[in-house]
């Protein structure tokens, strides 16, 4: 069948009224990251979607497999709701599903669509798989007019803003305009998912009835390693009154009194959000929030500010603590914002959590110590240390696309803990890294119970490990060499560079076989 053309019904379709079922394929079960780092909500994206829909005169239903163990609730529903369209939300971690979802839609007799980042940044691949099309951009009114054509049984080819495959080729429609304003959206539309069930497990967790809110689309920053297929650099913002609005029906409909914007960077623009905030002072809503923000526009007159109104937590994008990386990563901000930031937030009491980086290209050993030091110097409450990860699309990829791993997707899905790509080191080495980062985030948790000296003992316990054994032992029987890369000279097995090391040290060897040192 050509996947241009949608799949004919038995039923008069020139009447029916589209039917659309959206899936969020994501199982939290299975991300390895999920316990730590990730703080489950519902997919506001598909949200929208699903109320975009409905306002155009569409059936919708939504699927969320968040707390689910399989796909089966998705069998379900195709066969009680028979949608014309299923549209997937796609990320990375989720390909695998995904692809098992197109199979399940298609044998259903409806059209398979692919949506959000991943399938944005490989639509090729999606095709590939089994979806009958790709939305590669903003959704809404794409997704609206493919489920009139669907409907209608009219071809999708030629569908502004959506890709399919016709006749053994790739044929992209023309652009589409992105949704202006913003404020003609409606609200999302929380009751296609169980929201209480999401309240209540924040609300068991932390004491609070915890929701995500998005006030904007896009981030107009260019970093090399930022994925942006769906918006690009283009950024629009609801009004704050919109955004205002959205925030009280949460609290008098949900009693939600707390409140994550998930904006890709919260506050660009100062009037926008002095606007917003004296908006959110009249309102007396009572929630706390929290932002992700980056540090040159992290005021200190600002952050006082906004501790009063409700601030609780900020997510920082620093990086690194070199400024030669920065600058290769094109992060636009200098250490000395970085500084001024951390000291305004910890001065306020507004807990930090600081997203930092390893293994990106050019990155030497010198660069990760600097970053290890600032990362103490400041100690924030909370943070990720993750790899590089290199996103087709980005110039960071298009830099080491000849060196990718092969890698299977169990492996791709453990990203930020796996070196994808052939770099200066060995991925141990950024393991071990990571680890050391571990330790001086226990140590400066145990600041007021265990006395300085003995912290400051354990820290440079730390630094002497790495230095004299697991550095050498990982790079070989140097530190690297000046271009930050491991010296390419024939190395010894593993146990031999552990033997030399610890007699460097006066210390005895294991004796064959053995795991550990004896006495």
């Amino acid at each position: 069948m050509d996947r241009s053309r949608s799949p004919a019904r038995a039923t008069s379709a020139a009447t029916e009224r589209p039917r659309v079922l959206l899936v969020d394929p994501y199982v939290a079960r299975d991300d390895p990251m999920e316990r730590r780092y990730v703080e489950l909500y519902p997919s506001l994206g598909l949200l929208s979607l699903g109320a975009y829909l409905r306002e155009g005169g569409a059936d919708v239903r939504l699927v969320d497999l968040t707390f689910a163990r399989d796909v089966r609730p998705v069998a379900r529903a195709l066969r009680g709701f028979r949608p014309h369209v299923v549209g997937v939300h796609t990320k990375t971690l989720t390909h695998r599903r995904s692809r098992l979802l197109a199979d399940l839609a298609r044998s259903a007799g409806a059209v398979a669509v692919a949506g959000g980042p991943d399938a944005a940044s490989r639509p090729a691949t999606y095709l590939s798989d089994g979806f009958d099309a790709v939305v590669p951009g903003e959704g809404e009114a794409t997704l609206l007019d493919v489920a009139g054509r669907v409907a209608g049984d009219r071809s999708l080819l030629g569908t502004p803003g959506l890709t399919v495959r016709s006749g053994g080729r790739i044929a992209v429609g023309p652009p589409r305009p992105f949704l202006t304003p913003l404020d003609a959206l409606p609200l999302p539309a929380w009751d296609l998912v169980d929201l209480e069930g999401y309240l209540r497990r924040w609300q068991r967790r932390t004491g609070e009835r915890r929701m995500a809110v998005l006030t904007s689309r896009g981030c107009p920053f260019d970093c090399s390693w930022c994925s942006k297929p769906t918006f690009g650099r283009s950024f629009r913002q609801m009004s704050p009154g919109r955004v205002v609005a959205e925030l009280d029906a949460l609290a008098t409909r949900f009693r939600v009194d707390y409140v994550r914007f998930c904006d890709d960077v919260f506050g660009i623009h100062r009037r926008w959000l002095d606007d917003f905030l004296d908006r959110l002072e009249a309102a007396r809503l009572g929630q706390r929030f929290e932002i992700l923000a980056r540090v040159d526009l992290l005021r200190p007159e600002l952050l006082a500010r906004m501790k009063r109104l409700g601030l609780a937590r900020v997510y920082v994008g620093v990086e690194s603590g070199s400024q030669k990386m920065l600058d290769l990563m094109n992060r636009g901000t200098r250490l000395a914002q970085v500084e001024r930031a951390a000291q305004s937030l910890r001065e306020n009491g507004i807990r930090q959590f600081w997203f930092l980086m390893l293994g990106y290209p050019g990155e030497t050993l010198e660069d990760i110590e600097a970053t290890l030091a600032l990362f103490r110097r400041f100690s924030p409450e909370e943070y990720s240390v993750s790899i590089a990860v290199p996103v087709p699309g980005t110039r960071f990829y298009d830099a080491v696309k000849a060196r990718l791993k092969a890698v299977g997707s169990r492996r791709a899905a453990d990203a930020g803990r796996s070196l994808l790509y052939e770099g200066g080191y060995p991925e141990s080495l950024y393991h071990w890294t990571q680890a050391r980062f571990e330790w001086e985030g226990t140590l400066s948790k145990a600041r007021g119970k265990i006395a300085p000296e003995l912290l400051e003992r354990l820290s440079r316990a730390a630094d002497d490990l790495d230095r004299r054994v697991v550095g050498p032992i990982l790079l070989g029987n140097g530190r690297g060499s000046a271009t930050g890369r491991p010296s390419p000279t024939a190395r010894p097995s593993a146990r031999d560079r552990l033997v030399a090391a610890m007699r460097a040290q006066g210390r005895r060897a294991p004796g064959p076989g053995r795991a550990g040192g004896g006495t």
